[in-house]
């Protein structure tokens, strides 16, 4: 089976965790350790977010003026090359072959994203350091970008290659590094899940897995009457999201990219924590999304 794995932050950085190297090693470890015997298995991609990577990143940007600064579509791509070889390294002591791949992600430079940037980004600072900067429901000044629709995987037909010869693919790290259909980098982010469900659709995927810090989908979430749903047809999500019960920030965005793998003719999604996936595969936990 061919499946494509969405790894949440919290699975690969934990809030509150320095981000040392030695730490996102151990992370990636106990990770790969709960995926191992899906990845010996199937054929399987491994994406995953940046946003504390990318955050330190900016940090070090502005603490200095000793070296050049890097364009956003740079820092995304350092962010991949290095969580990937973490998410490599962990792989490489299981035994299986693994790529990390730094892949780009085709988007409209007209995309109305690009005149009114809302995706905050990086670190919160007391006082705004450029004309970018917005406060942050009242924690701090962020730096805010765009965040266009992804079109296209570029390198998907390498990735297929590559899972066809039984390499364990990491790719669209971050959401992918936001390139215009010439090659030329565009200073965005691009949303994680929206950029996997493309790539699950476009490499022809039997199943797509959402990791997340919550055990599944619920109805009216953090309230008394919160719900969990086991399983949800594209009909109720649209019904439930029509109602507002999935926040902007967290499950929204997962439910929205899981219709589109479904209406693409994707068969199966699940979004589950790391220590349920091998359960939430066989419908025993989780949430499972079916056409």
């Amino acid at each position: 089976m061919r499946i494509i794995i969405a790894l949440g932050g919290n699975a690969l950085l934990p809030k509150g965790a320095k981000g040392t190297a030695a730490e996102q090693l151990d992370y990636a470890k106990k990770a790969i350790a709960q995926l191992e015997p899906i990845l010996k298995s199937n054929e399987v991609v491994l994406t995953h977010g940046n946003g504390p990577q990318v955050g330190n990143l900016l940090i070090q940007q502005n603490a200095t003026g000793e070296v050049a600064k890097m364009p956003l579509d740079v820092l995304d791509a350092m962010t991949q090359g290095e969580i990937g070889y973490f998410i490599a390294s962990a792989i490489s002591m299981t035994g299986l072959h693994s790529a990390t791949l730094i892949t780009r992600v085709v988007v409209d430079p007209k995309d109305p994203a690009f005149r009114n940037p809302t995706k905050p980004i990086g670190p919160f600072y007391e006082k705004p350091l450029t004309s970018a900067m917005k406060m942050d429901a009242g924690r701090g000044y962020r730096l805010y970008v765009a965040s266009p629709e992804p079109l296209k995987i570029r390198e998907h037909d390498a990735i297929s290659a590559l899972l066809e010869r039984n390499f364990v693919v990491i790719a669209v790290g971050g959401g992918g590094i936001p390139i215009k259909n010439n090659g030329e980098g565009l200073e965005a982010v691009i949303d994680k899940d929206r950029a996997t469900s493309l790539l699950a659709s476009q490499i022809k995927g039997d199943l797509l897995i959402f990791v997340t810090s919550v055990d599944s989908v619920y109805l009216d979430f953090g309230k008394r009457s919160e719900k969990p749903i086991s399983r949800m047809s594209v009909a109720q999500a649209q019904m439930h999201i029509k109602a507002k019960h999935f926040s902007e920030g967290s499950m929204k965005p997962k439910v929205e990219s899981s219709l589109a793998f479904l209406r693409n003719g994707g068969k199966r999604v699940v979004i589950c924590s790391i220590e349920d996936i091998r359960e939430a595969m066989e419908g025993n936990a989780g949430t499972t999304m079916v056409p």
